[in-house]
């Protein structure tokens, strides 16, 4: 017949080490459990980038100076593509007016100033350019004349042209490869323009030739 044993109650000893075994237990619980409320409470940091934004309201055509310019960390998922990092910016001519605390990116500029060399007293102006292969030729700098054509006062019809600029500087002109216009501003499948440097006579002869004009390219 088998005899049944009363366990040993534990000694002093082990009933020491079992408390000691619970307090580890629960000290390591509750620190994994704090290390999961901070990463809660406090997520990663995200990933930024330094950009430049403007430091006040700017007009349109304004050059931009040191004091117009800002320095801030935006996180990368929020920084636009084509956005002026630190040492950019300065100098460069807005195309269009920025608010305070935008992001400055390089469509809103137009690089160093488009006049920057012209003498004094140069205007510039748009000239349109109906032939899209002539359109796609042109880069800034390069030298045109322009002719506008001369119609019957009866009739309508074309009877020639007349030149009414001649030798004159492209300051821009869109990109064959863009998909946009001059400055962004018009699809580059359509007939668009180009900004040329002119005197003060010229221009308005331009300005009286609209819808006219026919822009050839000068041998350099």
């Amino acid at each position: 017949m088998l005899r049944q044993t009363t366990p040993r109650p534990p000694g002093p000893r082990e009933r020491r080490h079992r408390r000691l075994a619970r307090r580890r237990l629960s000290a390591s619980l509750a620190a994994a459990a704090a290390g999961v409320a901070v990463w809660t409470l406090a997520p990663p940091e995200p990933r930024t980038r330094a950009v430049l934004v403007a430091a006040h309201d700017l007009p349109a055509g304004a050059v931009l100076a040191a004091g117009d310019l800002q320095r801030t960390d935006r996180p990368l998922d929020t920084v636009p593509d084509g956005a002026l990092g630190p040492g950019a910016g300065a100098g460069a001519v807005l195309a269009g007016a920025v608010r305070r605390g935008e992001v400055l990116t390089d469509a809103r500029t137009t690089g160093p100033g488009l006049m920057a060399g012209q003498p004094p007293g140069t205007l510039a102006t748009t000239v349109a350019v109906g032939d899209q292969a002539v359109l796609e030729g042109l880069r800034p700098g390069a030298r045109v004349d322009v002719l506008a054509r001369t119609d019957d006062p009866v009739t309508g019809l074309a009877t020639g042209a007349e030149r009414v600029a001649t030798d004159v500087v492209v300051l821009a002109a869109p990109s064959a490869s863009a998909s946009g216009g001059l400055l962004g501003a018009a699809p580059a499948t359509a007939a668009g323009g180009v900004l040329v440097a002119v005197d003060a006579r010229t221009a308005t002869a331009l300005a009286g030739a609209a819808g006219r004009t026919v822009l050839v390219l000068r041998a350099p």
